[in-house]
């Protein structure tokens, strides 16, 4: 049986905002348009130069736009398309007004590393830590079915590889 190889990959860096933000949107839906800063964009660019990803056979993203922007230049060197996967996407915080009430006590000032602490947390529209494990779960059983014996790269999020560990024998 031929190997099976996942290389994970976490998205480049992104633009630093400040200021405000449109109001109109919810902090999911501006979370998934932050783009990548210019060192971003070299990062993915030395990044597809990586031997280790060269003859790819598959390339999924998260649909997040810094996502897709990184995995643009692996797929462009293989030749491939990048196939998006709404579950590679972060994990959904949710209600802020919860997360607020959830986080007054804590002693980090980060929502992400205290939900890890507390994996069933979430609010009243987030996710728990344990949801996102899920259906990550779910995206990695259906791929290891699909491309057995295939070198997949698989773009997604910092959060992400805290939540799930991959182990192939």
């Amino acid at each position: 049986m031929k190997e099976t190889i996942i290389y994970l990959v976490r998205h480049a860096e992104t633009v630093d905002e400040n200021g405000i933000r449109n109001t109109n949107e919810d902090s999911q839906t501006i979370n998934e348009k932050e783009i990548l800063s210019v060192y971003g964009e070299e990062q993915s660019k030395r990044l597809s130069k990586n031997p280790e990803l060269e003859n790819i056979d598959v390339i999924w993203s998260s649909s997040y736009t810094r996502a897709k922007a990184t995995a643009k230049y692996i797929a462009d060197k293989n030749n491939l398309p990048i196939n998006l996967d709404s579950n590679l996407s972060e994990r959904k915080l949710g209600n802020l007004k919860e997360l607020g009430e959830f986080m007054k006590d804590k002693k980090t000032r980060d929502p992400s590393q205290e939900q890890l602490l507390e994996r069933n947390f979430k609010t009243s529209d987030g996710e728990s830590a344990e949801d996102t494990k899920k259906r990550m779960t779910e995206f990695f059983n259906k791929i290891l079915k699909e491309y057995e014996g295939k070198r997949i790269t698989v773009v997604s999020h910092r959060r992400f590889n805290k939540i799930f560990l991959i182990k192939l024998v």
